[in-house]
């Protein structure tokens, strides 16, 4: 009789006792974590919010490319771009000192181009020259038309195709789209390593800067 009750006790027991692999109804249903990879934009990650924030300031994926939310921003579903910023006012790309600008070159590395330049001054043509770029290409063209070239020469010009602007001491080219110079050989290289440094020198300068050449 009393083996009877006790077994009845263990079944009515086990009957009601929950089992260890059982959870409540309203227990949370886990998921893995995803990563940001998983998003195309911060926008989806921030609203998913099912990454890891290392920081902890609320934002989620602030690696990913916008669109991009912050805690507590009107979603609009992504579909507009980032407004874009305005620009800042851009500076002055050249200076234009009211000095005269000494533009200095190797007589060592250039002593043609000097010997030139300095005959041409002694000519009457000015020392002191005005920059002015537009148009060069077509006077040089014009003003060596009837020059023949010459092996391993080049016909090196002064005042340069640049330098035939308006301006006191000009004395012959004084219309900006004057081609007049004066024209002699000078080896090749020398020539073109002097256009080059030439060019580079004066990139700083707008276009009315006036300058002169001084060789050390």
């Amino acid at each position: 009789m009393v083996a009877r009750f006790v077994i009845g006790v263990v079944i009515s027991l086990g009957v009601l006792a929950p089992t260890a692999s059982a959870r409540p109804l309203d227990a949370p249903v886990a998921r893995a974590s995803a990563t940001c990879a998983d998003y195309p934009n911060q926008a989806a990650a921030q609203r998913a919010a099912d990454t890891r924030d290392g920081d902890g300031d609320g934002i989620y994926c602030e690696s990913l490319p916008c669109p991009c939310l912050n805690p507590g921003d009107d979603d609009d579903g992504g579909s507009a771009p980032a407004p874009t910023p305005t620009p800042a006012p851009s500076k002055p790309s050249c200076s234009k000192p009211t000095r005269v600008q000494s533009i200095s070159f190797s007589a060592t590395r250039y002593p043609n181009i000097r010997k030139h330049a300095l005959a041409a001054i002694k000519a009457g043509w000015p020392s002191v020259l005005v920059l002015n770029r537009p148009g060069a290409d077509a006077r040089r063209s014009r003003l060596l038309e009837g020059v023949p070239t010459r092996a391993g020469d080049d016909r090196d010009e002064y005042p340069p195709a640049v330098a035939r602007g308006r301006g006191k001491g000009l004395v012959r080219g004084s219309n900006p789209r004057g081609w007049m110079a004066d024209v002699d050989y000078v080896p090749s290289h020398e020539n073109r390593s002097h256009g080059s440094s030439l060019g580079t020198k004066l990139r700083r300068f707008c276009n009315g800067t006036k300058f002169r050449y001084v060789f050390y």
